[in-house]
């Protein structure tokens, strides 16, 4: 929170704003100083992981490690395609589910007008360590560039959050099933335990109202002993999921959304296996779809930014413990990352420079009053998003509202809803 003047019946007084402004200023400094610390810590934590990671690479390889180097001389070039392809895929079906999350609420947008946002959240969440939650700010103010109201941009980014994460969690699901009886034995135990969480969690976000009832009930339950900030959250939570009631999607869709979502961690595990079949190594076909759903957890550690060095070196040895040559499985590891990270972190700021250059002209249009027609499907798109914009605004003047859209602020830094936002 942002400190407040000292006041006096709504008037400052000289003396206590002088009194109170050296402890504000000393509180100011050291806040700067500490966050320079923190950014110190984090920096050199990264460069040290980094560097464990590239030392253990090397050692793992060992004499291997000129082989390496040969391996990317003879390429299967077929394959580096069907792995560019099978991204592509990925990133369709997370543009598809963010559109159907959003025509949910009544904001009649088209894959296409998601595809860039997809490419470029993605490029924000893999270049910053914890880059997940700064990615999802910068998705939450592209769906109001495109129309979409305050609750609904909170609702469909936590909604696809939570059905990603089911998906995953059942991806990992079958590769402990497949991977073979010793470690089915002591995989499945826990994995159906987070399965199952996580198919709960998204199921409750198909039904806001029943969540924001359940909130309410343990919030009533827990007041007594819970801290007073926490209890704030819960609040500001319950009030936020109540006003989300209208979004109401049916069983169909949520199975469908539940469906391309597995396919989106099914089409990105397909470029895994193109990446060693690149290189010409074997794959552990019934430990692959398992191998990959580790990597995946690697790369949401809030260590480096997109796992940066923890997913090379954990991926190469779950590899090796599947009887993969350490030469093949360092290659195409690499080949893997080298597609399914770099690529996309290059082709994601390129849609993100995009974005700013279509959404700065459509401000200047709506500011002048030229209001394009709409592009994509149902009347919009990205050249008709000042239409969007200048709709909304009216409709906030009016004190009206769109179907279930709820036109309201931009959070300031591309801020969630306050309690429903990720830890």
């Amino acid at each position: 929170m942002r400190p407040l003047p000292t006041e006096s019946a709504g008037v400052p007084i000289e003396g206590d704003v002088q009194a109170t402004a050296p402890p504000s200023q000393d509180r100011q400094g050291g806040s700067g100083r500490r966050r320079r610390q923190r950014t110190l810590r984090r920096l050199l934590l990264e460069v040290a992981v980094l560097g464990a990671a590239a030392v253990f690479v090397v050692l793992r390889a060992g004499k291997s490690l000129g082989s390496v180097g040969s391996a990317f001389s003879h390429l299967r070039w077929h394959w580096l395609l069907v792995a560019g392809g099978a991204e592509v895929g990925s990133i369709f079906c997370l543009s598809w589910l963010q559109q159907r999350l959003l025509r949910e609420g009544g904001l009649e947008v088209g894959v296409r007008d998601l595809l860039p946002v997809t490419m470029a959240s993605n490029a924000v969440a893999q270049s910053l360590p914890a880059g997940t939650l700064f990615a999802e700010g910068y998705s939450f103010r592209q769906y109001q560039k495109l129309g979409a109201g305050w609750t609904l941009g909170v609702w469909a980014e936590l909604s696809a959050g939570a059905i990603e994460a089911s998906a995953l969690a059942t991806v990992a699901l079958i590769g402990a099933v497949v991977v073979g009886p010793s470690l089915r034995l002591e995989l499945l135990p826990v994995l159906g335990f987070v399965w199952v969480g996580a198919a709960v969690a998204s199921t409750l976000f198909g039904r806001p109202g029943l969540l924001g009832r359940l909130i309410a009930r343990v919030l009533r339950s827990a007041e007594g002993f819970l801290p007073e900030q926490a209890c704030g959250r819960m609040r500001s939570a319950e009030r936020s999921l109540r006003e989300m009631v209208s979004f109401r999607p049916s069983a169909k869709t949520w199975l469908r959304c539940h469906v391309v979502a597995i396919c989106n961690w099914g089409f990105d595990s397909v470029v895994l296996v193109a990446a060693l079949l690149t290189v010409g190594g074997p794959v552990p076909w019934r430990a692959v779809l398992l191998c990959y759903a580790a990597a995946q957890l690697l790369v949401e550690l809030p260590i480096t930014p997109g796992g940066l060095g923890v997913v090379e070196g954990g991926l190469t040895e779950l590899l090796t413990r599947f009887h993969m040559g350490v030469t093949q499985a360092t290659a195409g590891t690499l080949m893997y990352r080298a597609v399914s990270y770099w690529l996309l972190v290059l082709v994601g700021w390129v849609a993100a420079g995009w974005l700013a250059v279509h959404n700065r002209r459509a401000e200047r249009r709506r500011a002048t009053g030229e209001y394009p027609g709409g592009q994509g499907r149902g009347g919009t798109g990205w050249a008709g998003s000042a239409r969007h914009l200048s709709e909304g605004q009216g409709a906030l003047g009016s004190g009206e509202e769109a179907g279930s859209m709820r036109p309201g602020r931009v959070p300031a830094g591309g801020e969630a809803a306050e309690g429903l936002a990720p830890a």
